[in-house]
């Protein structure tokens, strides 16, 4: 018999939340809720996107510092998921393992840059006011990315 549907992975007990390593959550965390609909190349994209400010002195050096900047100022922050009000903890248990298997594989340095050093992205449906202040560097599935500077 071929067995032809199985599982998904198991909800995350809370004990087993808490222990997974900060860095790790956090980036999960954030490829899940802005991009869990994005093809691979996306999700690895708004990964980049956070390890690039965390390589810049102008953002935290830190992967939850960066992901939870302005958290308290509600539609104000840098990752929107993160100040609108709603729980952070993600509900839909394989796209949580498949971003949690990304940002290990991210944190691990195992990703190349596919977005041209930036530190901005948004949906194509919206026009942030900072996007004509930035270089426009690649637009991957439903984001366009840029960097500062020209």
């Amino acid at each position: 018999w071929i067995i032809l549907w199985s599982p998904g992975p198991a909800p995350i007990p809370d004990d087993a939340w808490e222990r997974l390593a900060g860095g790790e959550r956090c980036l999960a965390q954030a490829i899940y809720f802005e991009a869990r609909g994005e093809p691979l190349e996306g999700r690895m994209a708004v990964a980049q996107v956070v390890l690039n400010r965390v390589a810049d002195p102008r953002w935290p050096d830190d992967i939850c510092a960066v992901v939870f900047q302005n958290e308290d100022r509600r539609h104000r922050c840098q990752f929107s998921f993160a100040c609108d009000g709603r729980s952070d903890r993600p509900r839909e248990d394989l796209a949580w393992s498949s971003a949690l298997k990304l940002a290990r594989t991210v944190t691990a340095g195992h990703l190349r840059d596919l977005t041209g050093q930036a530190t901005h992205y948004h949906a194509l449906g919206v026009k942030p006011f900072w996007a004509s202040t930035f270089t426009p560097t690649v637009t991957i599935g439903h984001h366009r990315f840029y960097r500062a500077g020209s």
